[in-house]
């Protein structure tokens, strides 16, 4: 049920703009929390209704999120909404973005909190290059507010017990033992 992932991880989303709001009141410090989301498919012509299309996933936050449209961006190989755009900027609306692979290298967004991978991906060496995404604070520091000091993925489609151990494991492999340890995952289903 990647609806039901997609309301849970945007629910939780919402209660991390609302602390960085309260950051921002304290600090002057801008941060707007990013929901990267990871679908099955992209292209003009897969959208079949049994695999997980990011046409479907926009359409779904639009329509029963009540996300405005212009919070939504699309980054795939086809189509790049956020191609010259600032995402670090106050007057930035995007919140979300849909993707399949096109973010799992060379791609820097500090505001990126959150991970939903609505696929079935057996690559953990992928999926840790999505999860690299997520992983770089606002500002290259602790906030001292722990919900924004941490990273988070969510996800309906995975053992997430052998993805958590992989991941680690590849982070660990990276040189980034630390780094592992701020890493919340969340199993829906």
């Amino acid at each position: 049920d990647w609806q039901a992932t997609v309301n849970e991880a945007k629910a939780f989303r919402d209660q991390l703009e609302k602390r960085s709001k309260d950051y921002f009141q304290n600090t002057q410090k801008y941060i707007r929390p990013i929901m990267l989301i990871q679908v099955e498919r992209t292209g003009k012509d897969q959208r079949n209704g049994v695999l997980i299309h990011s046409e479907d996933v926009k359409e779904y936050l639009i329509k029963q999120c009540a996300v405005p449209r212009n919070q939504i961006a699309i980054k795939t190989s086809e189509k790049d909404d956020i191609e010259r755009i600032d995402l670090l900027e106050v007057d930035c609306p995007i919140r979300y973005i849909i993707t399949k692979q096109a973010l799992q290298e060379g791609w820097d967004c500090p505001f990126a909190y959150i991970l939903v991978s609505l696929t079935n991906s057996h690559s953990e060496t992928s999926m840790t290059q999505l999860i690299g995404r997520i992983l770089r604070q606002p500002y290259a520091s602790k906030t001292s507010i722990k919900e924004l000091d941490e990273s988070y993925v969510y996800t309906c489609q995975y053992d997430t017990n052998k993805l958590v151990r992989g991941i680690i494991s590849n982070l660990q492999n990276e040189g980034l033992d630390d780094v592992s340890n701020f890493l919340s995952i969340h199993e829906n289903g």
